[in-house]
Order: structure tokens, then sequence, then C-alpha cells
């Protein structure tokens, strides 16, 4: 399980090298752009995900010793067709899996110390993680079922239609979104077997679904295989919630399912299922 090698596994001074091996720059996230963008005359444009790209970084060790030096070329060198894990410390301790993709090239710069810069490192999509990015206030976005210019995006069979709902307060990006849409994709659940389907490139994924007096229970499913049964019954009706985490999902192109069970608890007077977001990770 090559996720357990840590690069970095402490933030701190390492008496063995005489040197940290946190980087001392590069821990900006970029990413390579994944999405197919097309425009009809006329019309307004599409987008589909096409590849399951995660961060890349350009990493610098400045004036670090050659005990730290070795060990960066040996992790270029054992996982160049492998993978391996590196924390970012100053950011939150967020665990990224990947390998070096450039050559670790030492410049000595006097008194025995070196300078290596401009060493990129690429995610592994697919890859297992010790620890999965889990900072959803920051780091996650979220999808509901049509996009600004009104497209549904939320692929559905059955029953399903539009509906009016009041939109919770989110917190994204550090900010709490108190203007989200305010629409859900809802079946009767008269049909056990209708369906809606969300596909995403990230991480884990949080679920949206109405709670209320009048609602069901569904089945969820990640690519294909069952997670679990959720029961959307509320005793007051509570509007959007997450209703299912998550969280240890590896870095692809992931559909999340909601299959309608067309069944309920006693207490419940339905039941409708009601597809609100999709909140994923990033």
């Amino acid at each position: 399980m090559p996720e357990t090698d840590i690069l970095n596994l402490t933030a701190i001074w390492e008496s063995d090298i005489q040197d940290s091996m946190c980087p001392n720059y590069g821990f900006t996230r970029k990413r390579a752009g994944t999405q197919l963008h097309k425009k009809a005359i006329g019309g307004t444009p599409w987008t589909r995900e096409t590849q399951n790209t995660g961060h890349t970084f350009n990493f610098t060790w400045s004036t670090r010793s050659w005990d730290c030096v070795q060990r960066l070329k040996w992790y270029g060198e054992q996982y160049e067709d492998g993978y391996f894990t590196i924390i970012d410390h100053d950011g939150g301790g967020r665990h990224y899996v990947g390998r070096f993709t450039t050559e670790v090239t030492p410049v000595e710069t006097g008194n025995g110390m070196y300078d290596v810069q401009n060493v990129t490192f690429e995610e592994m999509p697919q890859a297992p993680m010790l620890s999965y990015p889990s900072d959803w206030n920051h780091d996650s976005v979220m999808f509901f079922v049509a996009n600004d210019r009104g497209d549904q995006k939320l692929a559905t069979s059955g029953a399903w239609a539009e509906a009016a709902v009041a939109a919770p307060t989110v917190t994204l990006g550090g900010v709490a979104r108190e203007t989200l849409p305010g629409l859900v994709m809802t079946d009767g659940g008269a049909t056990a077997g209708d369906w809606a389907t969300y596909e995403y490139r990230g991480y884990g994924f949080q679920l949206w679904l109405v709670r209320g007096p009048e609602y069901g229970q569904c089945d969820v499913y990640l690519d294909s295989v069952k997670l679990q049964t959720v029961d959307c019954y509320a005793a007051t009706e509570l509007g959007p919630q997450m209703v299912l985490s998550q969280p240890d999902v590896s870095l692809d192109i992931h559909d999340v399912q909601v299959v309608v069970d067309a069944a309920k608890n006693s207490s419940s007077s339905g039941t409708k299922i009601s597809w609100y977001a999709l909140q994923v990770m990033r």
C-alpha cells in the first residue's frame, strides 16, 4: 500500500537528515481543465467531464541538506510508476497521493546545501488514501439538478419532475451561502425502480434530499454499489437536508444514483423522493 509511504510525515525538523522534507513553496493547488465545452450556433454552452485529473503542484526545496536531496531523489525513482503521499501541513494537513513527474535536480548553493526547484507532483486518480479530504466548508462544491442556464444536469428515469423548494443555507468556500437555488427533482414514489443519477469528478460526496412528513425511502448507490437505504421521513417539513455523507472516496469520475423504493416507514404519509443537490469534495 504505497499511500502509507509519506514523504513528509511531520512538519518539524528530522534529526536523521538534519532537515525537513516539507517543501518551501508549491502547495498552491492547480488543476488542469477536465471538461469538454461546446456551444451550438445560437444556443447555450454545454459541458461534460472527460478526465479524472486531480491537482498538480510545482514544489521547491531551498537550502537543503544532501540527505534531504537524496530522499527526494529516491521518492522520484521508487514511485516513477507508482504513488506516495505528501501532506500540506501549512494548509490544514490535507493529504495528496501521487508522484513526481519531473526529475529531482539539485543545485549546490554552497556550504554543502542544495536547492531543488520546479519539481512537479501530480495526483494519482483511483489511488487509495490514508486520509481523505474532509474540509467541506472550504474544499467542496455543490452540484444542483439544473445549472445556471436552466439545463437539467440530473439524469432521471421515471416520474421525476421539477418543483420549487426553500433553499438551505450551506457554507461553501468559507462563506454561508444564503441564495442557493430553490429547485428539486421530485418523484412521487409510486413506482419502485425510478432513479436519478449524477456524474461527478472528485473525491467523496454528501447527498442532499428533501425530508418531511410525505417522504419515503430510497437506495443510494455509488458506482453501481449500494451504500445504504435512506429514509427521508421527518415529522415536520425540513426541506433539503444532508442525508448521506461518503467522504472516503478516491479521486475519479463517479456516479451517485438514488433509486426509489416506493416504500415508507409507518409514520410517513407518502413515498415521495426529492433530490436537491450533490456536494462534492474537490
